[in-house]
């Protein structure tokens, strides 16, 4: 059993329009980097987990701390509460290992306001509607004062696992992007809201993550499937191992409810782990298998010098 530990910016999410996120922090204490996986799972039987998770699997560094973007869509859910269990476990392991360190979400689908009343026909409408005018303003300016928004901190040249944190404790989450810079690898480039602008609280900063050009051949970029995944590859197949790896896509090439010879990891019938490396346990086509160790056997040939 490795340290991989998880905390989460909010135990609750209440959904608006039946969609809603939130910021899972990954920490790994252990002496070694670790190949991670922040799954979701059911938390009721026969239940649904309505969540998408950013790039699940991750290599996370010695005592460093990641942050994964959970996102949640339950558009045509019945309102009531719906348990939703995050698990951060090793992918050289089961997610069952970690089952005891599991963290339920509970998501709130509220229900819908009920249809409003027929006009009214007293001689007095355009005073009521006034009324109803003064107030709703008077409500939206306490509002305002009442949810209120915070200073946006300053990240820029801070690592992505401090930035995250900087900016969780001021109340906000953190959302980001990969570009290619010439700053330290995970360093933080820019950020939106701007630093010491007003914003939300509760609101995404999103902020650019710095890392290194790819070593490639011309037309080539590195495959990713998993972060330090550096075989070259075309941007085609780039792209499909990002819709590989989301997790919608694979909760479709899997069975419902999870489970076969091989546990969550079973596939659908059509499809078959991808094993871009030893223990890779994505669906995907035979053919983006077959391109996959096509690509691994001739990695040498599109890496630049």
């Amino acid at each position: 059993m490795t340290g991989i530990t998880l905390t989460l910016s909010s135990p609750t999410v209440e959904l608006k329009d039946g969609k809603g996120s939130l910021t899972a922090s990954v920490t790994n204490s252990s002496a070694e980097a670790e190949r991670v996986v922040l799954g979701a799972f059911p938390g009721q039987p026969g239940g649904q987990t309505y969540t998408t998770v950013a790039n699940p699997l991750r290599t996370i560094g010695p005592g460093a701390t990641d942050q994964y973007l959970v996102a949640f869509d339950t558009t045509g859910a019945a309102p009531g509460s719906y348990p939703v269990k995050l698990i951060a476990y090793s992918a050289d392991d089961a997610p069952e290992d970690y089952a005891d360190q599991a963290h339920v979400v509970t998501l709130t689908v509220s229900q819908a306001p009920a249809p409003g009343k027929p006009p009214s026909t007293f001689p007095w409408l355009w005073v009521i509607i006034g009324g109803v005018v003064l107030l709703l303003a008077i409500g939206a300016v306490l509002w305002f004062l009442v949810r209120g928004g915070g200073n946006v901190p300053d990240v820029r040249g801070k690592q992505q696992g401090e930035a995250a944190q900087i900016l969780i404790g001021a109340g906000f989450s953190m959302g980001s992007t990969e570009v290619v810079s010439t700053e330290p690898p995970g360093t933080v480039i820019s950020q939106n809201p701007a630093a010491g602008g007003t914003a939300e609280k509760g609101s995404t900063v999103s902020v650019e993550i710095a890392r290194a050009a790819d070593k490639c051949q011309p037309g080539y970029v590195y495959r990713r499937v998993t972060p330090d995944d550096k075989v070259c590859v075309t941007p085609a197949s780039a792209a499909q191992v990002l819709e590989d790896n989301a997790a919608s896509t694979q909760s479709a090439r899997k069975p419902n409810p999870p489970g076969g010879p091989y546990g969550i990891n079973t596939c659908l019938q059509g499809f078959v782990w991808r094993d871009a490396y030893d223990g890779d346990q994505v669906c995907v086509t035979g053919e983006t298998r077959t391109r996959t160790k096509q690509e691994n056997d001739e990695a040498a040939l599109h890496s630049a010098p």
